[in-house]
């Protein structure tokens, strides 16, 4: 009994502490070395991730059925037959089809058979939802779309050099003839360059000649239905006639919508006193780098080629550097200046002209004078005739673009600046007390055939001459007085020698655009788009 009673009063004991609270733990203070978790910061919502569109799973490729013919002298109907019921082809043959077959395949598809067929049997054939068409290889009609604008041109270029002295004794009709008797001395030299670009009536004549019809000279070709303004061009001809033909436009539209991007940069340079023979191309070749080349191509007896040289150097990143490297070191040899960097687009066998010119204008004076009647003076009238002359730069060029990218371009840039002026000596002119000066103009200029790569720059140089600058200087005023004046001022005579060299660059351009091979002219066209907005 009583160890019950000291059982209860324990377990009492024990509800009654555990009951009571518990005071403040004992927790140690934080180390201000202590590293802490900074709170996580309030992230917006994630954008949705879209998944990329899958692929489409790829199916197995059907295998093409072969078959193995192997006829001699068969009825072609027969034969025809049995492939279309090999091939478990519904068959639909003309009445016209007839003949006898020889063949031998060996494990080819159906179509190559039937290419064979058809081309040893003038025969045209179609497969179409699961039916074979088969007739004879009659002319029939097909529209085909030649994308060129409809126009003729024609470009003439001519440069003539002629030095003719002629003394006193030469006849009326002895003009540019030479001889003895009356002391004619003439030598020129005379180059002419002539393009004449007729697309469409080329072209017809070429399909003519594929269809083997029409005779020489005819105006229009009777199977031929040529629409210029609209570039559609109907021909009746066979289906083998019409696959030449198809090859033929393709080849020609490829060849003429080729299209290049020249850029011509013309420079002077004042020649130092170390290199009055000119500008050496070997010591430029040593400071530039190693990428100069030079080639010459004569023509063969087969006229094959056209005659050309070639001095250029490759630019390696595009970027034009290797050009200003070379401009950094043509001052090795005098001052450079550059007179002009025209950029023009022409298209295959297409000539393009640039020109930007001053029109100088000038004038001629005619002097009539009228004796007048008794006691009353002379009576001059004048007639003046207004002329111009175009002073800057001209550059005319034709491109041939290969399809490897090679270049051969027919150049002729002219280069024109005046010089001084003359004195129209006419005796009238002096008796009417009138003054008229003629300007005289200088003209440099080179006509040229070259060949270059896609990218590279093609060099002309050697355009050399001599400048004599006058100056006079001395004690003002009094060395103005005639006679007087020379004891009191000298002249200064300055000899000055420049050459002109001229750097052409051709890019062939795939596409014409900014965002393509156009790229490097985008900052230009972006900011005159922003000016305008």
């Amino acid at each position: 009994m009583n160890s019950r009673v000291l059982i209860l009063l324990f377990t009492g004991a024990l509800l009654l502490s555990s009951c009571q609270p518990y005071g403040k733990a004992n927790v140690a203070p934080v180390s201000e070395n202590h590293s802490t978790i900074a709170p996580a910061a309030t992230a917006s919502i994630p954008k949705p991730v879209f998944r990329s569109t899958a692929l489409p799973v790829p199916q197995p490729q059907v295998k093409e059925p072969i078959h193995t013919v192997v006829v001699s002298d068969v009825p072609l109907r027969d034969l025809l037959f049995s492939l279309a019921r090999d091939a478990k082809l519904n068959l639909d043959l003309d009445s016209t089809v007839s003949g006898k077959a020889t063949l031998n395949a060996v494990k080819q598809p159906l179509p190559a058979i039937l290419d064979r067929l058809a081309e040893n049997n003038q025969l045209r054939y179609q497969i179409k939802h699961g039916v074979l068409r088969i007739q004879k290889d009659l002319p029939f009609i097909r529209n085909y779309q030649v994308d060129y604008l409809n126009l003729t041109r024609r470009a003439e270029s001519d440069v003539s050099v002629s030095t003719q002295i002629n003394a006193t004794g030469q006849g009326a009709g002895e003009e540019g003839s030479s001889g003895g008797a009356g002391g004619n001395n003439n030598s020129s030299t005379h180059v002419k360059t002539s393009s004449e670009q007729l697309f469409w009536e080329t072209l017809e004549k070429n399909i003519a000649t594929i269809l083997e019809r029409g005779e020489a000279g005819e105006e229009a070709h009777p199977d031929i239905m040529l629409n210029r303004e609209s570039g559609v061009m109907g021909i009746r001809a066979t289906g083998r006639q019409h696959r030449q033909v198809q090859a033929f436009i393709d080849q020609v539209q490829a060849s003429s919508q080729r299209q290049v991007l020249i850029e011509a940069t013309i420079a002077e340079v004042r020649l130092s006193d170390s290199f009055q023979a000119g500008i050496d191309w070997n010591l430029l070749k040593q400071d530039v780098g190693q990428s100069w080349t030079a080639d010459q191509v004569f023509t063969d007896l087969l006229l094959g080629d056209r005659p050309s040289f070639n001095l250029s150097f490759s630019d390696i990143d595009g970027n034009g550097n290797m050009l200003q490297a070379t401009l950094s070191a043509l001052e090795t040899f005098g001052d450079v200046s550059v007179m002009s960097s025209p950029k023009i687009m022409a298209m295959n066998n297409q000539t393009a002209l640039l020109k930007v010119v001053d029109n100088l204008v000038y004038f001629t004076v005619d002097v009539n004078i009228d004796a007048g009647s008794q006691g009353e003076g002379r009576l001059f009238t004048f007639e003046s005739e207004i002329h111009t002359v175009p002073v800057g730069f001209v550059m005319g060029v034709t491109p041939y673009i290969s399809k490897n990218g090679e270049v051969t371009l027919n150049v002729r840039p002219t280069i024109s600046r005046v010089v001084g002026s003359a004195l129209d000596p006419n005796p009238a002119l002096a008796e009417a007390k009138v003054v008229n000066e003629i300007p005289v103009i200088q003209v440099r200029e080179v006509e040229s055939v070259l060949k270059v790569a896609s990218g590279d720059t093609a060099v002309i140089g050697g355009l050399m001459q001599d400048e004599v600058n006058k100056s006079k200087r001395g004690i003002p005023f009094i060395s103005r007085i005639p006679l007087l004046g020379n004891f009191f001022g000298y002249t200064d005579n300055q000899n000055e020698k420049t050459e002109l060299v001229i750097f052409i660059k051709p890019l062939v351009v795939q596409q014409a655009s900014v965002k393509t091979d156009l790229n490097q002219f985008n900052s230009f066209y972006q900011d005159a788009k922003s000016r305008l907005e």
